[in-house]
């Protein structure tokens, strides 16, 4: 039996792009700051931000 993979490359929407800049924009600005988020409160911060766009 053969098995095959494919995977369908998508280019990420003008809006997708901005929020990528955006978040690590936000990210630098922590890092020159000092501040650290765990990996868990970051988690949760982009679960409530992608509810809040649905």
């Amino acid at each position: 039996m053969a098995m095959s993979n494919i995977q369908q490359v998508t280019e990420p929407t003008e809006n997708a792009k901005l929020e990528f800049y955006r978040l690590i924009g936000e990210g630098y600005k922590a890092m020159q700051d000092g501040r650290t988020s765990t990996i868990d409160e970051v988690r949760e911060k982009l679960k409530e931000r992608r509810a809040e766009r649905a």
